[in-house]
């Protein structure tokens, strides 16, 4: 039989075993054959096998392969292997699969084979099938090559027989199906074989021309046919178990392989499904994990009681101890006050006194260096507490980092002090995180039970206040309760509640101060300032309700009304003097600028108002830098990139103020009125005051002088040529209306401020 190929027969045969690897999903196919005694290479894909392929080889593949079944090649054949397949697995070739090539006279004439690097890879049954599919179609291309045959039906359905002649006696149930649809109605079925009509009780003329989604149920796992979907829309070998339902309803587990199969021009023209009847596996499987939960049970019931004990004692623990700290936590502390409450016998007031300790700064550690640092924190800090207390003392975690000590006994109030102290200087001592120097603080408020605590909540609310009073105080502070540190937080809980209340029945106004150009001695612009005319409080003071809005996040609503305000105020002004150059300028705490999308909240304003940005000045202390700056100066660049200016209030009396204008965008500076009221008498302040005016000439960046309450300050601030002042002396905080006569009356006459 000769097998010098024609180009078309090569590259078909080529087509045909790279199909065949691609259907095994191994990275490597080759086919050897060709006349008696003389094999050698006729097609290959992926690495290049070995050439040399000597008579011995050949014969021992022809013992060897007689079954026209895929056998996997090693020493299992029971048989020392021919040096070939040593050199295969030398070149990594693993995983070797050898297939017969039979032509009609019932002789081998060559063998197909695929392999993998992969030495524990195996075949599914319908790769097994696919094999056998490629094989034959591969022998009929070397048949039509020497002129032994020719076709007697067209070529599609000479492939569709060459498929059922591998399948048609199998053993399993097999279909085969179109490559195409993969989505619905799907692929349809053109051949299944007797066994598949028998396992599912279909009959040939309901098979055929319907789509294997015939045999799917309720319980077919969704993400097992998921999977299915997933690899035949990428041409995808496969292989799962899953839930088909018979004809009768009834339903069976099955092992099912899937696999396409190519013609001789490399095209996918079928899928071979073979589906494999593994109920009685799966209920064998299903009883012995019975059997060994019963076993188990049984095992279990032995140290069932002694198990219990243990769980108990351990939760007994976890209900009174901290996780992370081994301390006692809150339900423990409240257990023991309340035992000193009710014992308390014949006294009044209870033995106890409680120090209430709050880590100063604690989330900046967990948001710089993480929560697992700030974990390791809490650890250290337990331990150094643990260090400092006596061995009665109760320590305990009651919050993320608030702890509680009680010292149960009388007389306790000296011995707490000295106690605070101690803890205070431990705590001062840095700690060692990931190469990190931590120093941290803490804040203490310590009370001493008398009459007016008759529950542990009591006294607990007291020590909690007085910490909160030391806190203010600064870091690394304590304090001692007393009543009016309680009548101090009623105010703040009612003041909160008050400003809840005022914001719903729109209890604020805003009222305007002019700013003035000192070179025309005109209004150029006015500070928008917001106030709280309470029903029953009467007027009050930004300075007191302010820092509860932001507390209690009602800044942010109160913040975005009052720039809605001065702005529609300021376009008003704008419309009816259009020959006046005003600008608008609304504080905004750090609060607000947190606050994600606030940028946008100044977008939608201007747009709503319909206002230049480039007329809107926002206000800034040095204090919005303290946490996150970096945040913080990415929010203030995009507002500026809407065009709106940012000033920075309160100069030189904060936190490196130099610094902070050298670093983030700045557009105008306002001196604090402590300069301007200063200058007048202190050499020093008035050297000041010039040097900011000379460092905003330098800049160019506009001054503001704020607070000018007398002449001789603005006559002072005139030689000095500052740009802009404003304060008491000038005008006062008014409506919008009484701006709307100031302007009237600038325009009707030009007397300048004197």
């Amino acid at each position: 039989m000769d097998f010098i190929l024609n180009e078309s027969h090569q590259n078909a045969l080529n087509l045909l075993v790279k199909a065949a690897a691609y259907s095994a999903d191994c990275p490597n196919g080759f086919l050897v054959g060709g006349t008696e005694t003389n094999w050698n290479l006729l097609a290959s894909y992926g690495e290049q096998p070995p050439l040399l392929f000597d008579d011995s080889t050949e014969k021992w593949l022809k013992l060897s392969l007689t079954n026209r079944q895929p056998t996997i090649i090693n020493d299992a054949l029971g048989q020392t292997l021919p040096v070939y397949f040593h050199q295969l697995r030398s070149l990594g070739h693993q995983f070797v699969v050898g297939i017969a090539i039979w032509c009609e006279e019932e002789k081998i004439i060559g063998v197909l084979f695929v392999s993998s690097p992969l030495p524990q890879q195996r075949l599914s049954t319908a790769q097994a099938y696919a094999l056998q599919t490629h094989a034959a179609l591969i022998g009929q291309v070397l048949q039509l090559q020497a002129g032994l045959f020719l076709p007697k039906q067209k070529p599609l359905m000479e492939r569709l027989r060459l498929l059922e002649s591998v399948v048609v006696n199998a053993k399993d149930a097999i279909l085969i199906t179109e490559a195409e649809p993969i989505d619905e109605p799907g692929p349809r079925i053109v051949y299944c074989n007797p066994a598949f009509l028998s396992t599912t009780g279909y009959t040939l003329s309901e098979v055929i021309g319907q789509t294997p989604r015939i045999l799917q149920c309720d319980d077919t796992s969704r993400a097992t046919l998921d999977l299915i979907r997933k690899a035949l829309s990428s041409w995808q070998p496969i292989e799962v178990e899953l839930i088909n339902t018979r004809r009768d309803g009834s339903k069976f587990w099955v092992e099912l392989s899937i696999v396409p199969v190519a013609n001789e021009k490399g095209w996918f023209t079928h899928w071979v499904s073979v589906q494999r009847d593994i109920s009685e596996r799966k209920k064998s499987e299903y009883l012995a994990i019975q059997a060994l939960a019963d076993r188990e049970e049984k095992v279990a019931l032995e140290s069932r009681l002694e198990e219990r004990k243990r769980i108990e004692e351990a939760l007994s623990y976890a209900a009174y101890h901290d996780e992370l700290t081994s301390l006692y936590n809150r339900a423990y502390l409240m257990a023991l006050l309340a035992d000193v409450f009710n014992n308390n016998g014949h006294k009044q007031i209870p033995a106890a006194t409680v120090l209430f300790l709050d880590l100063d700064r604690f989330k900046f550690v967990n948001d710089s260096l993480g929560h697992q640092a700030g974990d390791i924190l809490l650890e250290v800090v337990s331990r150094r507490l643990e260090n400092c207390i006596r061995e009665d003392d109760v320590l305990a975690r009651v919050g993320g980092d608030e702890f509680a000590i009680l010292l149960a006994d009388e007389n306790q109030s000296p011995l707490a002090v000295e106690l605070a102290q101690r803890i205070v200087s431990q705590l001062s001592l840095p700690v060692d995180i990931d190469g990190h120097n931590i120093f941290t603080s803490c804040s203490i408020g310590i009370v001493t039970a008398d009459v007016t605590h008759t529950s542990p909540e009591d006294l607990l609310r007291d020590a909690d206040i007085a910490m909160y009073v030391a806190k203010k105080q600064g870091r690394g502070r304590w304090a001692l309760f007393d009543v009016s540190m309680r009548e101090a937080a009623i105010d703040a809980l009612v003041m909160q509640n008050a400003l809840k209340q005022a914001v719903a029945n729109n209890e604020f106004s805003v009222v305007y101060q002019p700013i003035y150009s000192l070179l025309t001695d005109e209004i150029c612009g006015a500070e928008a300032l917001v106030r709280w005319l309470h029903p029953v409080l009467g007027q009050v003071s930004p300075d007191r309700f302010i820092t509860v809005a932001e507390d209690i996040g009602v800044i942010h609503e109160l913040g975005s009304w009052v720039m809605q305000e001065g702005c529609a105020e300021l376009q008003r002004w704008k419309a009816e003097f259009p020959e006046l150059e005003l600008h608008l300028n609304v504080n905004v705490s750090g609060v607000e600028l947190n606050r994600p999308g606030y940028a946008n909240q100044i977008k939608d304003i201007l747009a709503q108002t319909g206002i230049d940005a480039h007329d809107l000045q926002v206000e800034i202390t040095e204090s919005v830098f303290l946490h996150q700056p970096d945040a913080t100066a990415r929010v203030l660049e995009s507002i500026r990139e809407l065009g709106v200016r940012i000033a920075l209030d309160d100069f030189g009396t904060g936190y490196s103020a130099l610094g902070y204008i050298d670093r983030y965008p700045t557009d105008a500076i306002k001196i604090d009125q402590s300069f301007v009221s200063r200058m007048m008498t202190y050499h020093r302040s008035d050297a000041i005051v010039r040097s900011i005016l000379s460092l905003g000439r330098a800049l160019n960046v506009d001054i503001i002088a704020e607070g000018v309450e007398t002449l001789p300050q603005l006559q002072r601030l005139r030689e000095m040529e500052c740009p802009f002042v404003q304060g008491y002396l000038l005008s006062r905080p008014v409506s919008a209306e009484k701006i709307m006569t100031l302007l009237q009356s600038q325009t009707t006459k030009s007397t300048p401020i004197s």
